[in-house]
């Protein structure tokens, strides 16, 4: 598929998906008792601060942003998932953009920006965290999680070299039925380059575990999140 603002790599994927995304998201352990919670504990304060949800899906995490007070402008690719993300926080604004482009905002337009899962489906992270940093007020943050390197490596079929960036795909049979992933996978250097050469500052670096709600979720699986990484996570600051 060509890689333009109308067809992001997992676009399409992610349109088969949304609507298991939506129904399951709250509850799907990796999600709601691994990466989720991690991710909105590298959170600062966000009562009163405007703050831009990258990549938004379904607007699980907006929705929690919502609650802490934030006033939330999301952003993400795909229509279905966008269209659920509206009903689920009804006050915040959407609105279909790719994280591989210009953003549409105005120079410092956000206290901070969150992104859960959604940075592995952009392939230049360099121009990302220039755009990132450019719609950031001094001394604004980021907090995000991806697809851990290590895990991406051993895990891919198609992972060939860990030393370079690569196209890679699996397929999910999460939701129902079977759906062919792309992504980006890249080493942790060209992971945390892009950022520091955009001027961020690295203030906190996290690889989760598993809460115990996902142990009596899933005990099985639990075993293996507790002792493999999946998930990488990390607060940046920006320049004041």
């Amino acid at each position: 598929m060509p890689e333009t603002p109308d067809h992001p790599i997992a676009q399409r994927a992610y349109e088969e998906l949304a609507a298991g995304y939506d129904r399951e998201g709250d509850t799907k352990p990796s999600n709601a008792y691994l990466e989720r919670p991690a991710t909105l504990s590298l959170l600062p304060e966000t009562e009163g601060k405007r703050v831009l949800d990258a990549g938004c899906g379904a607007g699980h995490l907006a929705d929690e942003l919502a609650d802490r007070g934030a006033t939330v402008v999301g952003l993400d690719a795909s229509r279905e998932m966008l269209a659920y993300a509206r009903g689920r926080v009804p006050d915040a604004d959407f609105l279909r953009a790719d994280l591989e482009g210009e953003l549409p905002f105005a120079d410092n337009a956000f206290d901070g920006v969150t992104s859960s899962l959604a940075f592995h489906y952009v392939k230049e992270w360099a121009s990302l965290f220039r755009e990132l940093r450019r719609v950031l007020t001094p001394g604004g943050w980021i907090v995000c999680s991806v697809q851990h390197p290590h895990a991406d490596f051993e895990e891919y079929d198609d992972a060939e070299n860990y030393h370079e960036l690569e196209l890679v795909s699996a397929t999910w049979d999460a939701f129902g039925s079977e759906v062919d992933v792309p992504a980006y996978r890249r080493p942790l250097s060209a992971m945390l380059s892009p950022a520091l050469e955009a001027g961020f500052r690295l203030d906190r670096l996290l690889e989760p575990t598993p809460t115990e709600a996902y142990r009596e979720a899933n005990p099985e699986r639990y075993e293996y999140e507790a002792t493999r990484p999946n998930f990488l996570c990390f607060r940046l600051v920006a320049p004041s």
